[in-house]
């Protein structure tokens, strides 16, 4: 479980070193997009001494490998027996799989796998994609995928809903991670609005770009006290009455709601939001 998902640069050592010190649930050490084809070789080797070396704080950590097929063989040649939680495998189709998994198996490289879905092919794939045992969760990757669709990115986000909701519906079928796509423009107004489209939609996270958008995304993806509240007393009524069906503040509450109190209360306890229940 986890709000945030920190893209931090292998081939950058002062933000390796302050990977675990931005309060990310998550970090994705990145060998792919940010790292120049020149410094792929260096970039491995520092994510390996981070792995290897660097003590592992709460966060959860991934790495980000690349999809050209020597490259990454190499990556995950060097990323074998080292402590981390899994890939993160960009440009996901059913053909990408195929290439990653003949190439994982020849290593006996054994990880869980988030897959960035980020192209349009990889739309029409999405049920098939979700239903693989090792894929953990899925991120959508929404900048390649407006760019694959010649659309224009837009703070509304109305050229995504399709493929948000798509994502999502996926995810909830195979009960997995729905993680939603990075936000690139830097001011808070602007991220705020795109992480509501994402919450309005049932996405359980966020990528980042930048450490100052940890905060932000930790914060919207927390239960807020207020509906921690009324879960508690949801879930308070519901124990005195043993009734699935109840009003409570002129709202009627059934199965579906006693679920969502559950779901919220359970999050709340596990970001330290409520470390006892309030009876």
């Amino acid at each position: 479980m986890a709000r945030s998902y920190l893209f931090i640069p292998a081939n950058e050592p002062r933000m390796l070193q302050n990977a675990y010190v931005f309060d990310a649930d998550a970090i994705i050490l990145d060998l792919e997009d940010s790292v120049a084809i020149e410094e792929k070789h260096e970039a491995r080797h520092l994510a390996k001494s981070f792995l290897k070396d660097y003590p592992k704080d709460t966060a959860r950590t991934y790495v980000r490998i690349n999809t050209q097929a020597d490259w990454l063989e190499r990556d995950l040649a060097c990323l074998q027996d080292l402590d981390f939680e899994g890939i993160v495998l960009p440009k996901m189709t059913l053909k990408m799989w195929e290439t990653y998994e003949k190439t994982a198996l020849k290593q006996g490289f054994h990880k869980p796998v988030i897959g960035i879905v980020e192209t349009p092919e990889a739309f029409f794939e999405l049920d098939a994609i979700a239903s693989i045992e090792q894929i953990e969760g899925l991120i959508l990757g929404a900048e390649d995928l407006v760019s694959g669709m010649e659309a224009k990115r837009t703070l509304e986000g109305h050229e995504i809903l399709y493929a948000r909701s798509m994502v999502r519906m996926a995810c909830a079928k195979h009960h997995i991670l729905a993680i939603d796509t990075p936000w690139t423009n830097l001011e808070e107004a602007h991220l705020q609005k795109d992480i509501t489209h994402a919450i309005t939609l049932g996405f359980e996270g966020k990528c980042a770009i930048h450490p100052n958008q940890v905060p932000v995304i930790n914060e919207a993806f927390a239960p807020s006290k207020a509906t921690i509240d009324f879960a508690l007393r949801v879930m308070k009524k519901y124990e005195e009455t043993s009734s699935m069906r109840f009003s409570l503040d002129g709202q009627m509450v059934d199965k579906p709601v006693l679920q969502r109190a559950e779901d919220t209360l359970k999050k709340a306890r596990f970001y330290g939001l409520l470390k006892e229940d309030r009876s």
